[in-house]
């Protein structure tokens, strides 16, 4: 009988302890390399440079409509929006993959020092019954091409490819969302812009006239040429028409500055901008039905349906949970090759079916199933709370947008009036000694009344704009050709055409039965009113038994 050779004193000994040596030297190299800032500021320089490359030139007066579709096309955050749903679709593709079956090939050499021999031995009587015999090369060729196919693994990865299905849908409704955000921001910015364009020359005589006034009526405090108390009030008054003016002033300035980064326009390009054109008297919306807006907020709103989404994502992991609990049946197949000499079949084909099952998985499965279960409620209680935030920012959206167009109203009237005394005061309908002074003061107070009236009509079209985003509707098309900026900002006028009107898209009626329900359940009496033989009629089935008056609409119950 032959002794068993160990490792000591033996080459795999010392090799063993040099891999250990080289993983511990090399684990100690690894240590925190910071970027040198010389390399910061070339990629500053870099990425500074592209921020606004392969961008059209801005040309010509910006109207709104090129300032929202600029926006579309170069803004980043839209930029990062459509990368992110390009990115759930790569992810989709490939986790349609791990729903195939594996096909493995592998090949290789093998090689030993020494014969792979062996010896037998008797059980009885513990000695040799064979002498040292071999059956394999020393060095021989291998290949195998291994064909397998799971079933739970195949189940697996087929809700897994339905769940990542809905996050692509979920990065959509993102993408909407990033959509109408921008739109509410580009079309404020612009207002303000607009504005500060048309009011800052007027703005910036009047600072000037204020600032000569005050430095006349500090010669005439130094030279003691009038009385020191109504001089020091004139300078005071002066003061503060200059402080206000130089606060209307900085508040403009930065508006251009706002809408240069919504645009992804560098910073402090000179672009003209065209000169916003005021209704006078805006339409208000009229015979909105406001059950309808938010029957049409909490079907369109790219929030909920993103909740929605995830509630299909939430049951998919349920179903997954319940697929693992099922035994792991594998088949394979393959085709091998074996170079080894001694072998009859150098070339075979195999063919296996392996049945497991974790029975631990008893134990861990239906707890899994209860977590998924409780993610999904959890999901649609958030969806829930959700609705509610959305109902609520509706019936507030429509109410402000109804005060921005008293608010603007007022501001005209205002500013017409404010308009009139300017011109009177010009017109030198005031005494001598009180015509600068006051005329400063006319002319400030028409400005800010003529600035307010701009900010207010700004302020409506933000109102009628949020309650767009409040409902949920598309305000510029996400299908449009994006790559051609003509095109896009041709679409995006198509698309502000009812805005501009004051106009609702058609929204879906609440179905008359649900409409009743909701009636009932929120103003039906306590139980007990009324009589057997002849009961009272609620005002819940008043309301049910008459129409809803809705505005009229047509194309009812699409979608945008």
């Amino acid at each position: 009988m032959t002794d068993v050779p160990t490792l000591n004193g033996s080459p795999f000994r010392s090799f063993l302890l040099a891999a250990v040596a080289a993983v511990a030297l090399t684990g100690c190299a690894v240590k925190p390399q910071p970027i040198p800032t010389a390399e910061h500021m070339d990629r500053a320089t870099r990425e500074y440079t592209a921020l606004f490359e392969n961008q059209e030139p801005l040309t010509g007066e910006l109207s709104l409509s090129e300032a929202l579709a600029r926006a579309l096309k170069y803004n980043y955050d839209h930029r990062l929006a459509l990368m992110e749903s390009a990115l759930q679709d790569a992810q989709l593709d490939l986790a349609a993959f791990n729903m195939l079956p594996r096909l493995a090939a592998s090949a290789g050499y093998l090689a030993r020092s020494n014969e792979a021999a062996s010896s037998s031995l008797s059980v009885l009587t513990r000695r040799q019954s064979l002498e040292p015999s071999t059956s394999q090369d020393k060095e021989r060729w291998v290949a195998d091409l291994t064909l397998s196919w799971n079933v739970v693994d195949f189940g697996v990865a087929y809700f897994t490819s339905r769940q990542q299905a809905d996050r692509a849908l979920i990065a959509v409704e993102r993408r909407r969302r990033v959509v109408n955000n921008l739109v509410k921001e580009v079309q404020a910015a612009y207002w303000r812009a607009a504005t500060a364009e048309l009011l800052l020359p007027q703005l910036e005589r009047a600072i000037a006239e204020a600032e000569s006034a005050l430095g006349k009526s500090r010669e005439i405090d130094r030279q003691r040429l009038g009385p020191l108390i109504e001089t020091l009030e004139y300078q005071k008054t002066l003061l503060t028409v200059l402080s206000q003016l130089r606060r209307l002033r900085s508040d403009l300035t930065v508006a251009k500055a706002q809408l240069s980064a919504l645009i992804n326009v560098p910073p402090g390009s000179d672009f003209r901008l065209v000169p916003p054109v005021l209704v006078n008297d805006p339409k208000a919306l009229s015979g909105i039905d406001m059950r309808r807006l938010e029957m049409a907020g909490l079907t369109w709103r790219p929030e909920l349906r993103e909740e929605a989404y995830q509630e299909r994502i939430d049951r998919a992991g349920v179903w997954k949970e319940i697929t693992r609990l099922f035994p792991n049946l594998q088949l394979s197949t393959g085709l091998n090759f074996d170079s080894n000499s001694y072998l009859v079949n150098q070339n075979w084909a195999d063919l296996a079916v392996r049945a497991t099952y974790n029975l631990f998985s008893l134990l861990q499965g239906p707890k899994a199933i209860t977590a998924a279960e409780v993610q999904q409620s959890v999901t649609r209680t958030r969806r829930l709370a959700l609705s509610v935030a959305v109902v609520t920012q509706i019936n507030v959206s429509l109410q402000q947008y109804l005060q921005a167009l008293e608010a603007y109203r007022t501001a005209r009237d205002i500013s017409d009036i404010e308009t009139r005394i300017d011109a009177a005061v010009s017109e030198g309908g005031l005494p001598q000694t009180q015509s600068e002074l006051d005329r400063i003061r006319r002319s400030t107070a028409a400005i800010a009344a003529e600035l307010d009236r701009s900010r207010s009509y700004a302020e409506l079209q933000g109102a009628l704009a949020n309650i767009y985003t409040a409902i949920g509707l598309d305000l510029l098309p996400l299908d449009a050709q994006e790559t051609d900026l003509p095109a896009l900002k041709q679409a995006v006028e198509n698309s502000l055409a009812p805005l501009n009107r004051g106009e609702l898209p058609p929204i879906p009626d609440l179905p008359t039965d649900a409409m009743a329900q909701l009636v009932r359940q929120f103003t039906a009496p306590p139980a007990g009113t009324g009589t057997a033989d002849a009961p009272a009629e609620t005002p819940a089935e008043a309301v049910a038994d008459t129409p809803t008056e809705a505005a009229p609409t047509t194309g009812a119950g699409t979608t945008p």
